[in-house]
């Protein structure tokens, strides 16, 4: 990130992926493998757009051995508003309700079963 926090969330945001990401997040915190196939992208294209994210401090990171599971960051200030009124923005769009229903249903199903007897450690 550079001295210019909200121009760097907007450009951040501005690519249409990670705008999905996040609004996927919105729903539930999720692993690479799910947003995958969510977004029906490679998990390595996933990987690329979560270290954009993560680096601009928008997600936050827990390991859930041998996974990492994605979460929104809390924000502070300007920058919290500016994300919640891109959420707001984008609740609207019938792709991204119907991305967030995939991602809920997809977090309650497979989180279950990869944490079952997993260790948790917050990574960020």
């Amino acid at each position: 990130m550079t001295s210019r926090p909200v121009a760097d969330l907007l450009v951040t945001l501005a690519e249409p992926t990670r705008l999905r990401i996040v609004n996927c997040l919105a729903a539930a915190p999720l692993f690479v493998s799910d947003l995958s196939s969510i977004l029906e992208l490679p998990q390595a294209t996933v990987s690329e757009h979560m270290n954009a994210l993560e680096n601009a401090g928008i997600v936050r990171t827990y390991e859930v051995v041998p996974h990492v599971l994605y979460a929104l960051a809390l924000l502070s200030g300007t920058r919290d508003r500016l994300l919640r009124s891109v959420l707001d923005a984008v609740r609207g769009d019938p792709a991204a309700v119907v991305d967030r229903g995939v991602a809920l249903g997809r977090s309650r199903a497979r989180l279950e079963t990869r944490v079952r007897g997993a260790t948790v450690v917050n990574a960020s």
